[in-house]
């Protein structure tokens, strides 16, 4: 008696070959989405916006978990003192109180840590009762 295996084998084969191709695209995804840095998606007051009066707290949102280590707020040279201090508690959107703030325009600089463990940094301007400054290159 003579008994052929060969159709499951083949099919054994297909499988293997399925399962392998799935994880390099799993693990290839999975390295794409580690990569990618945090980024700023939102902030108040808007990045270019002109605001009548001064706010009373600036709200940064990103789109991961990130530790909002830098915070730096100035109106032309001067820095503004907002009472910042780095804090290594992870999150997605930040809400900074601020002094009240004269008419001009300002720029705020910040940097974050990302779950990657990329330090990222950014900026944005804004102003009060007057036009925000063209924002530079390379943001």
């Amino acid at each position: 008696m003579i008994v052929t295996v060969t159709r499951p084998l083949a099919s054994l084969s297909f499988l293997k070959t399925s399962l392998r191709a799935f994880a390099f695209i799993a693990c290839v995804s999975l390295s794409m989405t580690a990569s990618a840095h945090n980024v700023l998606k939102s902030s108040i007051p808007a990045d270019g916006s002109t605001l009548e009066r001064s706010p009373s707290e600036l709200a940064l949102d990103f789109n991961g978990q990130v530790r909002l280590v830098k915070l730096s707020l100035k109106r032309s040279d001067e820095s503004i003192d907002v009472g910042f201090k780095p804090d290594l508690t992870a999150a997605t959107s930040f809400v900074v109180p601020v002094p009240e703030l004269a008419s001009g325009t300002y720029s705020l600089e910040f940097s974050v840590i990302g779950e990657d463990g990329h330090t990222v940094a950014g900026h944005f301007n804004f102003g009060i009762g007057m036009p925000a400054a063209h924002a530079e290159s390379g943001h």
